[in-house]
């Protein structure tokens, strides 16, 4: 399992909140509207109402995004998260111990990047066909 911080900043009546959650992120890379899971899972976590004018508030500013080491890192540029590059990007990490084996049966090179990249494309290309 592999986490990643969501921190949203926001003042409500008079008070600064910066509100934060782990996630994981097997749990937002195949939602097409993932930011909407992330605010309640940070509002769930750390006591706003979802129904609250607070959650509304909350909701209407940014979620930065980070990751204190990893591949996530790859996808993250000033808070941003970018989705696709993520879901190719821990398709790959998955892969790596599936790939690993198939390069075993069929006695190929285990330092040969080349080829393990090659399976981990012909897996994805195919998947998205």
């Amino acid at each position: 399992m592999k986490n990643i911080t969501a921190t949203v900043e926001f003042d409500y009546k008079a008070q600064h909140y910066k509100l934060s959650s782990e996630i994981d992120i097997e749990t937002i890379i195949n939602q097409d509207n993932y930011c909407e899971s992330i605010y309640l899972t940070i509002a769930r976590e750390n006591s706003v109402g979802l129904y609250s004018y607070e959650l509304e508030i909350m909701m209407d500013q940014k979620i930065i995004f980070s990751d204190k080491d990893g591949y996530i890192q790859q996808c993250l540029n000033n808070g941003d998260i970018d989705i696709s590059k993520l879901r190719d990007l821990h398709t790959k990490q998955l892969l790596t111990s599936v790939i690993t084996e198939l390069m075993d049966k069929y006695d190929l090179k285990k330092d040969d990047k080349n080829t393990f990249d090659a399976l981990t494309d012909a897996y994805i290309k195919g998947k998205n066909s």
